[in-house]
């Protein structure tokens, strides 16, 4: 479990197109009926309850972060991106599908999805488009070397490459949440 998580920038920026055109994919030609049908009896999140738990906590996480990555240096290890340690390893792997254990999502993070259904998606999208602008931009930067608080656990403080860990994990293990709802047998045809 000690193995550290490690991906280049290269293979990050893949890995978040992937996750956006998985999930677009996923998304396309079902009906709004669909996208907001909740398995369980209206017991667990439906489609667009995922999405928008994920651009919720997509905008917190890197609001956080790209406060920290302006103190961030040219450094030599900046192509990759790597945990720091076994805690962020490990909270790394827990955010992957399929989920170990079932945690509830703090407050200000549950899915809005009365809000505006119709922009639940592409609110989304964009802010993937922002994970993938910031990495973007903070090109040469050493993300592993600098630390941002946890802004929903703030003892913690993780490197901004592990919170860029983070938010990929977190988003696949959510893209595959909405997989689960297509395959309920009670899932409107």
């Amino acid at each position: 479990m000690s193995d550290r998580i490690s991906l280049t920038r290269e293979e990050y920026l893949d890995s978040l197109n992937d996750l956006s055109n998985s999930a677009t994919e996923l998304t396309n030609g079902l009906s709004m009926t669909q996208l907001t049908w909740q398995p369980g009896g209206g017991e667990r999140w439906s489609i667009l309850e995922c999405f928008d738990h994920l651009a919720i906590f997509n905008d917190i996480y890197l609001a956080a972060m790209e406060e920290a990555a302006g103190s961030a240096e040219r450094g030599t290890g900046a192509d990759v991106f790597r945990t720091a340690g076994l805690l962020s390893t490990k909270f790394t792997r827990f955010a992957e599908p399929p989920p170990a254990r079932k945690i509830s999502a703090p407050g200000r993070i549950r899915p809005r999805p009365t809000l505006n259904p119709e922009g639940i998606f592409p609110n989304y999208v964009k802010t993937m488009d922002r994970v993938s602008a910031f990495v973007r931009t903070t090109f040469g930067k050493d993300l592993n070397s600098v630390r941002f608080r946890n802004p929903f656990l703030p003892v913690i403080r993780f490197t901004v490459a592990t919170g860029l860990l983070v938010i990929g994990a977190h988003g696949r293990r959510h893209r595959w949440q909405a997989e689960q709802v297509i395959r309920e047998p009670d899932f409107p045809r």
